[in-house]
């Protein structure tokens, strides 16, 4: 019963997420406000929640019983204690990146809802941070536990921890910030939303397609960073872009 709901959550995580990537630039090419940028930014939105909920409800899923979830490795480990200890580690790292993803589409939704960052102070929003925060710093431990070497798999870990550690604060900064500017929320709408890009990306890259690139070695860590580091350009490009037309404080 549990393996088959796992398997739905699997299948609908996967073909959603293929859609979300898709859907991903229709909004960001389309006329900022427009019809198209509104329609199709909602239907992201939804494709994106239901993407990043069933990756996080896995995620809990295998980290609870990792053996049952995922019996066949361990069955063929010669060490299943190690076995089990890498599962936990790499479902880590997911779970990050499912919370990573739905804290960037509730902060990017909800700046576009409540543009006064003071609206933003509610269980709602706030529950999204702390959740990242702690996870990261959760990430962060098996990051450092276990660094085997400069380019070995841990580092993974220790990238998308800082990430997580670094967008929590931000998100938390945002809303507690003194000064307020009725306009901000704009760049955080862009910035937020092209970060759940970068999530989707960086997931398919480095799971979906992880087998596509199976014969290059350290190389298959591009699949990793490089949407981090387009979307990053990406992210600058509209700040300074916005920033130009925005009366910021």
């Amino acid at each position: 019963m549990l393996l088959s709901f796992h398997s739905i959550l699997l299948y609908t995580h996967i073909v959603l997420g293929v859609l979300a990537m898709a859907l991903f630039w229709i909004p960001m090419l389309t006329r900022k406000g427009g019809r198209h940028h509104r329609r199709f930014g909602q239907i992201y939105v939804w494709t994106m929640h239901t993407v990043a909920w069933s990756g996080l409800i896995m995620s809990i899923m295998v980290l609870i019983d990792p053996a049952y979830y995922k019996a066949s490795f361990v069955a063929r480990s010669n060490d299943p204690a190690a076995t089990i200890a890498t599962i936990r580690s790499m479902w880590t790292l997911l779970l990050l990146l499912s919370i990573l993803t739905i804290a960037g589409v509730v902060n990017g939704t909800m700046v576009l809802k409540h543009k006064q960052p003071r609206e933003l102070r509610r269980v709602s929003y706030l529950i999204w941070p702390a959740a990242l925060f702690a996870v990261s710093i959760a990430t962060l431990f098996f990051g450092l536990s276990s660094i085997r070497t400069p380019f070995g798999p841990n580092w993974l870990h220790l990238i998308f921890a800082t990430l997580g550690l670094v967008s929590s604060v931000q998100m938390a900064q945002y809303v507690f910030q003194r000064q307020r500017n009725d306009k901000r929320w704009l760049i955080e709408h862009l910035g937020a939303m092209t970060g759940t890009g970068i999530a989707v990306y960086t997931a398919f890259f480095a799971f979906g397609a992880r087998h596509l690139f199976a014969n290059f070695g350290n190389w298959q860590l591009l699949g990793w960073v490089l949407p981090g580091v387009i979307g990053g350009i990406a992210i600058y490009y509209w700040t300074r872009k916005y920033q130009s037309h925005l009366q910021l404080d």
